[in-house]
């Protein structure tokens, strides 16, 4: 029997109820606000400064982005930072694009086989998943590799990007246009 007792009681559940699906919306919507887009462990980007698109590689193990790239002109002194270093960006579908940039700093990163190997990094400016992103790039020679750009959780974390390891290409490379 529905007591007054009882139909309140109901009623204050159900605004309960109501009101914590509402704050779980709002956080929803607040977390939307922060941008973060999920994206696909392989897509299609755009580097600034080369005409095609290019298959990369979201990486969340490598912690800073990498590209193909063949030295052309480095200063003789491998400084910490400083200088400027010439390079072509390779990509092994007809991409050869070259660039002129400051050397931000030297890294040295372990190789397959366990040496290490000491990589020149500069600032580049990559379109991914409609938004552009400039961030820190080594410079390396990733011919062996089956993509030719490795996105690091530096580009990742820059770009709010989040990665599902069971999707590929998600998203378009589609951004605003940029100068170099």
């Amino acid at each position: 029997m529905a007591t007054p007792k009882n139909i309140f009681i109901v009623l204050s559940l159900g605004m309960l109820s109501a009101t914590g699906c509402s704050i779980q919306q709002s956080q929803a919507v607040n977390s939307s606000s922060q941008q973060t887009q999920i994206v696909g462990w392989v897509e299609n980007g755009k580097i600034a400064g080369v005409d095609k698109e290019v298959k990369v590689k979201l990486d969340t193990g490598a912690k800073t982005t990498s590209i193909n790239a063949e030295i052309l002109e480095k200063p003789d002194k491998e400084t910490e930072s400083g200088g400027t270093i010439r390079f072509r960006f390779l990509d092994g579908e007809g991409n050869k694009e070259v660039f002129e940039r400051p050397i931000v700093r030297w890294v040295e990163i372990k190789s397959r086989e366990g040496s290490d190997i000491r990589r020149p990094v500069v600032r580049m400016r990559f379109c991914l998943a409609g938004r552009w992103i400039e961030e820190e790039v080594n410079l390396a020679d990733r011919d062996d590799f089956n993509y030719p750009v490795l996105i690091g959780r530096n580009m990742l974390k820059q770009g709010k990007l989040a990665v599902d390891s069971s999707q590929t290409f998600t998203t378009e490379p589609s951004c605003p246009k940029q100068e170099v």
